[in-house]
């Protein structure tokens, strides 16, 4: 077995993670740790655990292998940093850390203790976007020439929709440009390569304190440009990936399973000569969510790491996250 500390219930996707890595089999969890006892307190009860508020407390503990955590996004370099230094692997929400210096921190502490990492960017795991992965990666739409990702949702109209926390950058680190933008800014690397430049513009609309509306366009070294939009102004919740090449396009529309829809045209896919939809059972199945995956890496004896979850993966997002903000704020392309 695995055993697990929680590290903070500061993040709304604390319960879902630490259910999916329970659901392995192999993974129990110990232990939760909060800043704040009120939250902790109220998460441990759900589990059946206990709260402990003391961190320096949990991280010396012996029965305890590994750590997801999901505080306040910029408490996570001191937390990840000791639950490195106290040799606990470590599975941590995006974005990594609110600086480059400060995830190379992070970095340093894992490589120096040789513990385990995975960040999690769920939205690799998803069924559609895997295989969109797969058709890039076979080159059955040519070379990728531009994308566009949007991940948008009612967050600064519907109060109730979050906790009013999630709104104080001195917790947060910023906007949605940071928090639901960094889907996108995940994802289009994943499809188009390496960034070169970066240009935003983001405004706030609603009084929430930090940006509620964003779009950053990034420049690849393959001469792919890609898109990111992104929204806590949106009507609902929505998801739209394009993906343009010069022997194909991929459109895929939806949340979930219920509405997902995948269009494709592709000179080297029979069938799809025109912009057709796929038929769903040429799609994958959704992966383990990176927290079930994380589980297993730690009950392995060899790997370290998760290729598409790693530290340097963790590391880029960061840094598309402060060119994002640089370029709103200075109004200028920024280099990568």
């Amino acid at each position: 077995m695995v055993h697990l500390a929680l590290l903070g219930a500061w993040h709304v996707h604390a319960k879902n993670f630490v259910e999916e890595a329970l659901k392995t089999g192999i993974a129990d969890l110990k232990v939760v740790w909060d800043d704040d006892e009120e939250r902790g307190k109220a998460f441990a009860e759900k589990f059946g655990v206990a709260y402990e508020g003391d961190l320096d407390s949990v991280l010396s503990r012996k029965d305890i292998d590994a750590v997801i955590v999901e505080c306040a996004t910029a408490m996570h370099k001191e937390v990840i940093v000791k639950a490195a230094n106290a040799k606990k692997h470590i599975f941590t929400d995006k974005a990594l850390a609110l600086t480059v210096q400060d995830c190379l921190a992070i970095k340093k502490a894992i490589l120096d203790n040789r513990v385990k990492f995975a960040v999690s960017l769920e939205s690799k795991i998803i069924g559609p976007y895997r295989y969109a992965k797969t058709l890039v990666d076979e080159g059955k739409l040519g070379r990728v020439t531009s994308a566009y990702f949007r991940r948008a949702h009612q967050a600064a109209l519907d109060k109730n929709m979050l906790p009013a926390y999630w709104f104080d950058p001195a917790q947060t680190g910023g906007g949605v440009t940071l928090d639901l933008g960094c889907h996108g800014l995940y994802l289009l690397p994943h499809f188009c390569g390496t960034p070169t430049k970066v240009t935003c513009l983001m405004n706030e609309l609603y009084g929430t304190g930090s940006d509620e509306n964003s779009t950053t366009i990034i420049e690849f070294d393959s001469g792919a440009i890609g898109t990111s939009h992104t929204s806590f102004v949106s009507y609902r919740i929505d998801n739209l990936l394009e993906i343009i090449g010069t022997e194909g396009t991929l459109v895929i529309s939806g949340t979930n399973k219920s509405n997902f829809r995948v269009l494709l045209q592709s000179k080297h896919v029979p069938g799809h000569e025109n912009l057709v939809p796929v038929p769903s059972e040429n799609v994958p199945e959704d992966d383990e969510l990176p927290s079930a995956q994380f589980v297993g890496l730690v009950s392995s004896d060899t790997a370290l790491s998760l290729p598409y979850f790693d530290i340097e993966a963790a590391i880029g997002i960061t840094r598309l996250i402060e060119c994002a903000y640089e370029s709103a704020k200075e109004q200028r392309h920024v280099m990568y």
